[in-house]
């Protein structure tokens, strides 16, 4: 990990954090967090 820059880095995690998964039925990690948050803010 040593010869990538922190720039490189936050590229790549932007890129993971919106890439769409099969296994949260097609939506980015970003959109499944949001959606979970606001299940639980409805549930108090």
């Amino acid at each position: 990990m040593d010869k990538y820059s922190m720039e490189d880095i936050a590229k790549i995690e932007v890129w993971c954090n919106f890439l769409p998964r099969k296994i949260l039925n097609y939506k980015t990690p970003e959109e499944y967090f949001d959606t979970e948050l606001d299940g639980i803010y409805r549930r108090r």
